[in-house]
């Protein structure tokens, strides 16, 4: 079928450790590899099982519909799926978090694992968008674990400071901070951040969602919630509810993250601002 067609040739190449730039696996002074890089090997295992079970399906679809092989409950549920421009479940089932229409999850996937070669190619970023990750609670410890062993802290008491950086441009950064890491990519719901005063403010009438500027997660030994921020969760998408994992987190909510505010804590908390790493379309 043409679309089956259009997916495989669309589809990124699995990302292989051999690729990997002399910058990105180097071993440290104290004999280990890089946290952040060690967070990069986990999710190339993930990209690369997802890329693998299209490669597979998207073979076995055509296969079947050539009648050369069965159609199995799962050919067929991914065949309707397709038709219905959603996502199949047997790629749903080793994907990253998303509520995106088919069309939009297959540029989203691909716009994530090149972010990743790149990574794997030229070595750490200067600045992350934490929405390509599987599992960015995993990647901000890996930030954490990087300080602690930086600094011979104990991990334990760690958490991140915040600070919105409104002048820095995802773009044009081109060195990351001393410590920690400048993450983009999150959307304000509910609410708006006003760039000018580097404050949250109420939503623009008809514009739901509102991007965030650059922010610097800044590790800090026992580190209390500054006054006048409010404590907006993150989720990874816009449906607020998820399992807890074997890792006993959350599948969907993240991290709370402070943001600079003249207003109540309450006010945001009784409207329901949330930060979301995935929109929906």
């Amino acid at each position: 079928i043409p679309l089956a067609d259009g997916f495989i040739s669309q589809l990124p190449a699995i990302l292989n450790m051999d690729d990997a730039g002399e910058t990105t696996f180097v071993i440290q002074a104290n004999g280990l590899i890089d946290s952040l890089a060690i967070c990069l090997t986990q999710e190339m295992v993930k990209f690369n099982r997802l890329l693998g079970s299209m490669a597979r399906s998207l073979k076995d679809i055509k296969s079947a519909i050539r009648g050369l092989i069965v159609m199995s409950s799962d050919l067929d549920g991914m065949y309707t799926a397709m038709m219905n421009n959603q996502l199949p479940s047997i790629w749903e089932n080793v994907s990253f978090a998303s509520l995106k229409t088919l069309a939009s999850w297959v540029v989203d996937m691909i716009s994530r694992v090149e972010f990743m070669r790149v990574w794997l190619l030229n070595g750490q970023p200067a600045a992350f968008p934490l929405p390509v990750f599987f599992f960015p609670q995993g990647f901000m410890t890996a930030s954490l674990q990087t300080f602690a062993r930086k600094h011979m802290e104990a991990i334990d008491g760690l958490l991140f400071e915040y600070h919105v950086h409104v002048e820095l441009l995802p773009e044009n950064i081109t060195e990351g901070p001393a410590d920690g890491i400048y993450i983009y990519g999150l959307y304000l719901e509910g609410a708006r951040f006003d760039q000018e005063n580097g404050l949250m403010q109420e939503s623009i009438p008809g514009k739901m969602y509102d991007l965030l500027p650059v922010i610097h997660f800044q590790p800090a030994v026992n580190h209390k919630q500054f006054p006048d921020t409010y404590a907006c969760p993150v989720y990874k998408t816009a449906v607020r509810k998820g399992v807890l994992s074997t890792t006993g987190m959350s599948t969907n909510y993240v991290v709370p993250i402070e943001l600079p505010t003249d207003q109540s804590e309450q006010k945001w908390i009784l409207a329901g601002v949330a930060a979301l790493l995935n929109l929906t379309d």
